[in-house]
């Protein structure tokens, strides 16, 4: 089962503070220009709001129960007039960005927000690249934003955390983790636990686990190389500072050869 099959409820709730990566992709917008790709686009956190300022954007998800959201989300802006600064409805498609065929080529292609993370091999992570590849214009730039995996690894494992506390709805909800690090498979094997108190005091239990990959600078710089793809930039966090031990993300900016 896809895990953003039980993840899609929460996501919003507990990404609602999450945007201070959006002001790098709207900067990356201007420069490189409309169409727009995004690949996982979910509920839209990344997308709408590139929409809202008028870019043209196409986004695949490979869950029904995301897209829905965001379905839900566009069928609002347009009963309330698409209100905005200059709004442009983009365009859906439930598809794997592993394999994909869309009409048309793009300026700038996004994987946000530790996305590619969930392609597990090597073999997935080039089948992606080419598939942006074969749909970006010549000169367009693919980015993306990964944790900094040198942190990760040298960090101590933990057992179970409380992330954070939110509310949906009426009831609140106590967002645990535990994560498990594979170093050799470089491999985070994540177990994230949401406990929901309802009126009566009825807790229930929503366990999601899920398996992510950690790339490193090098390896990446070779993936992009075989893709066709040159690498432009390697920032460490959003404010486009350099790449170094200590950073807090791993931000690529790649071009199109």
């Amino acid at each position: 089962m896809n895990p953003y099959t039980l993840f899609a409820r929460y996501y919003d709730l507990e990404n609602a503070d999450l945007t201070e990566d959006l002001p790098f992709w709207l900067e990356l917008a201007e420069t490189y220009g409309d169409p727009i790709l995004e690949l996982g686009c979910g509920t839209g956190r990344v997308l709408l709001p590139l929409a809202r300022r008028g870019h043209a954007l196409t986004g695949i998800d490979n869950s029904p129960e995301m897209l829905a959201r965001l379905e839900d989300k566009l069928a609002a802006a347009r009963d309330m007039g698409g209100k905005g600064d200059r709004p442009v409805a983009p365009t859906v498609i439930h598809a794997d960005m592993t394999d994909f065929t869309l009409a048309g080529n793009f300026r700038l292609a996004l994987i946000p927000y530790n996305t590619f993370m969930h392609l597990l091999s090597p073999e997935l992570q080039v089948s992606t690249l080419k598939c942006v590849r074969r749909h970006l214009q010549p000169g367009g730039a693919l980015a993306l934003d990964l944790p900094n995996p040198g942190e990760a690894y040298a960090g101590q494992e933990q057992g179970l955390t409380l992330e954070r506390t939110f509310k949906d709805g009426e009831r609140p909800v106590q967002q645990f983790s535990s994560v498990s690090i594979d170093r050799a498979a470089q491999l985070a094997h994540v177990t994230w636990l949401y406990d929901s108190v309802g009126p009566d005091g009825t807790l229930q239990r929503t366990t999601i686990p899920l398996t992510m990959r950690y790339t490193f600078p090098a390896e990446m710089s070779l993936l992009l190389e075989k893709c066709g793809f040159r690498l432009r930039h390697l920032y460490g966090d959003y404010d486009r500072s350099p790449f170094a031990d200590g950073s807090a993300r791993m931000v690529v900016v790649a071009e199109a050869e």
